[in-house]
């Protein structure tokens, strides 16, 4: 009797379990792009007029639960940057994959946004903002994100034999850009550069780029713009490998591993390669040179409290890089070693009743080795640069007004040892130097949200900003060569900027425009190695003039303009947008170079000017399969000496497909010519002129996807047009080079 007891209450169960599960219908997939078939996160997926919905994750998948359904019921999948996807219940199945079509004007609708659409960097005043997603170059062999970034129009990027790339901005110094990885400050406090080498593209969800002065929120050495790399800290693997193979001998593999654990999300990426280039000049295989590079990377991320689709809400975040080079010329018997590491802390969120709030905590180290033996004598030199950065900001936000309130805090080293010897001369010189730095920073933004009044006009605002420096130099151990009793004492410094910007949107039916204008302030400070190079390689000493803060006003309007003709049955719409801006300097700082020394030194020009215009075309066809962009910058440079080697004009052309998965691009450039000077031995300049070229790039790539294994190749060809002719120190700059990319992730 109790085996039939049991047996009757088990069936009753399983009856009950059958019940309620033909009353619940349970929905699983993913939303993918339907042109280039990368997923689509944080989509709002919802039953319609039902309060039945969520969010799909960072791989763009989702799972949902519908009680009750009826084959009448509609699924909507919603994007702010796609049109809207509906589809009956009864014809939606479980691990589904749904393509959303791209849209030209986002949803105006849809109020909130996906956790990667918002910018940290556009908390600060509106201005041109150039957003480089990762769909944009995964997998498209760019070798750096100097490779990357050098396809916009408003970037110049520079790279010496050593491998080293920096970039200029609107015609800048590349000691004008502040780059910041994730919000906390990567630049050297050495000389307030760099290395755009150093960064692995492979898992970075995209670039933030501020064009042009008007920033107080990312410090005064913002000059010419801001680079903010905004890496991934979620995976949709647990191992990923590639392996690229090129000209020059080059080859380079990575390593990438990820594991997440309830809230805990870890990676670690890894990356080596190494090249080998000869001189074009010589037929002996014994002058070349030698580049190799080993990058770390690990990020560590806890989520404290999460909203819908896992989207984080409070999240301590932990990350660490490591990067070594090392660099040989056979030739010149030159050799260059360097190390960079940044550990740092990043906390965003809530404490206790205190909201929004964004805390970071940063160190820094470099150490480098340089040795150099030419025609005019030897030089060996040893940096050792240390620095650690505070950032606090606090967000208050009400009806119409927005408040931000940051403190900023850093404390740098420098440690220099330099020795040279003049084989004409005979005579060696030898410098030593400890340096501290300390610095203070007090940023206030008031943002004016005021009604428009109008149907057409949806935005409108008013922002005011202020900035105030403290810099204090101590020089602890100041040696210079015949200048012993000359000991400096430090320097001094207190400053401020302000800025107001206006901003202006709307749309009306298949119109959308943004207008904006700015003007302010803005003052730089000289980095330690301008203070150190003045004072070493200047004669006499004693009437070498100190060097002032560079001070800068800037004017800036901009507007965007986008149409959308998805009706036509070929051209589904376009955007267009155009800057205007004008900068005047005072004390600018003029890098400039003698013969036979690999580094610059640095005076002030009393007055200098840049101004000119951008404009960006972008037109799509075919549902926005197919994309032509056309880019033109030109400036007005009043004094090249004071920005060397930059030029005043560069169009560029890109030619895109992406379909089913495959992606092509046709990347057409030219650039202006080049100017600057190089000072003699005598102490006169010597201009020197680099023509200007027109060259094209090529990338083919496709993904497969097979069951949870995905696999990658990309076919890339650089300055295809071959300019052989443009010979610098034996090395062709302009010539063809190819690469191989296959890697597979799990």
């Amino acid at each position: 009797m109790k085996i039939i007891r049991c047996f009757v209450i088990l069936v009753l169960i399983l009856i009950r379990v059958n019940l309620i599960s033909a009353q619940q219908l349970k929905i699983a997939g993913k939303v993918l792009d339907i042109n280039t078939h990368r997923a689509i996160p944080y989509t709002n997926i919802y039953i319609k007029e039902t309060l039945i919905g969520t969010i799909s994750d960072f791989a763009g998948k989702f799972a949902l639960t519908v009680p009750k359904p009826n084959d009448n019921m509609v699924l909507i999948i919603q994007h702010i940057n796609y049109d809207v996807y509906e589809i009956k219940l009864g014809k939606a199945e479980s691990s589904q994959d749904y393509y959303l079509q791209p849209r030209v004007i986002p949803l105006p609708e849809i109020e909130i946004e996906a956790r990667g659409e918002k910018l940290d960097i556009a908390k600060d005043l509106p201005q041109t903002i150039s957003l480089i997603k990762a769909s944009d170059f995964e997998i498209r062999g760019y070798v750096d994100a100097g490779d990357l970034l050098r396809t916009d129009h408003s970037v110049q990027v520079e790279e010496e034999l050593s491998g080293k790339k920096t970039i200029s901005i609107r015609g800048g110094n590349a000691d004008d850009v502040v780059v910041l990885y994730n919000g906390m400050k990567m630049n050297s406090g050495y000389d307030n550069i760099f290395d755009f080498s150093l960064i692995d593209l492979e898992d970075i969800e995209r670039f933030e780029v501020i064009k042009g002065s008007n920033t107080v929120l990312y410090g005064s050495e913002a000059f010419s713009g801001v680079v903010n790399i905004v890496p991934k800290i979620q995976q949709d693997y647990l191992i990923r490998f590639q392996q690229r193979i090129g000209t020059y001998d080059s080859g380079n593999w990575g390593l990438h591993l990820y594991k997440n654990y309830k809230n805990f999300h870890a990676s670690y990426q890894l990356r080596q390669g190494a090249a080998k280039r000869k001189f074009s000049d010589v037929e002996d295989d014994s002058q070349f040179l030698e580049n190799s590079a080993t990058h770390h990377t690990v990020n560590v991320e806890h989520n404290f409290s999460k909203g819908p689709g896992d989207i984080p809400k409070n999240s301590l975040g932990v990350m660490y890089i490591q990067s070594a080079s090392d660099y040989i010329n056979h030739r010149y018997i030159e050799s260059l070693k360097n190390t960079n590491k940044m550990v740092g802390l990043r906390y965003e969120g809530d404490i206790w009743k205190i909201t929004d709030l964004n805390l970071n905590l940063s160190q820094r180290w470099l150490d480098e080795a340089i040795s150099l033996s030419n025609n005019f004598g030897w030089v060996d030199r040893e940096i050792n640069d240390q620095s650690i950065n505070v950032h606090a900001e606090k967000a208050f936000k009400f009806n119409s007004l927005d408040f931000l309130f940051a403190y900023q805090f850093e404390n740098a080293r420098l440690d220099f040892f330099d020795e040279r010897s003049d084989y004409e001369i005979r005579n060696m010189d030898r410098s030593t130097a400890a340096l501290n730095r300390k610095r203070h920073g007090l940023i206030s933004i008031i943002k004016v949200h005021a009604p428009s009044g109008s149907d057409i006009l949806k935005n409108v605002d008013f922002d005011l900003s202020f900035r105030n420096d403290n810099v204090r130099d101590n020089f602890n151990n100041l040696y210079l060569s015949g200048t012993a009793d000359e000991m400096a004492t430090g320097n001094e410094w207190n400053e401020s900027m302000i800025k107001f910007a206006s901003y202006f949107s709307g749309y009306q039916k298949s119109y959308a425009f943004d207008i904006f204008m700015n003007i302010g302030t803005n003052v730089k400070f000289p980095t330690l190695s301008q203070i150190i190079s003045s004072k070493i390689f200047d004669q006499p000493y004693s009437t070498t003039p100190p060097l002032k803060p560079e001070k800068n006003k800037s004017v800036e309007i901009g507007i965007v303009l986008k149409r959308d003709l998805r009706q036509h049955p070929v051209v589904y719409g376009w955007q267009i947008s155009g800057n205007y801006m004008k900068n005047h300097y005072d004390n600018k700082f003029r890098p400039y170079y003698i013969f036979g020394i690999p580094f610059a030194i640095y005076d002030n020009v009393p007055l200098a000017r840049i101004s000119g215009f951008e404009t960006k075309s972008s037109v799509y066809f075919l549902r926005k399969k197919v994309t032509v962009e056309l880019g033109l910058s030109h400036y007005s440079i009043s004094d090249k000496s004071a920005f060397p080697f930059k030029y005043d004009m560069k169009r560029t052309l890109n030619f895109i497909i992406d379909h089913a998965g495959y992606s092509f691009q046709l990347h057409w450039f030219k650039e202006g010519e080049q100017t600057g000077w190089i000072r003699q031995i005598s102490g006169g300049f010597v201009q020197v002129l680099l023509p200007d070229f027109a060259n094209v790039d090529l990338h083919l790539s496709k993904t497969f996807v097979i069951g949870r294994l995905k696999l990658f190749g990309n076919i890339s060809a650089r300055n295809i047009l071959n300019d052989k002719e443009v010979v610098l120190e034996g090395l062709a700059l302009r010539d063809r080079r190819l690469y191989l990319t296959v890697g597979a992730q799990y």
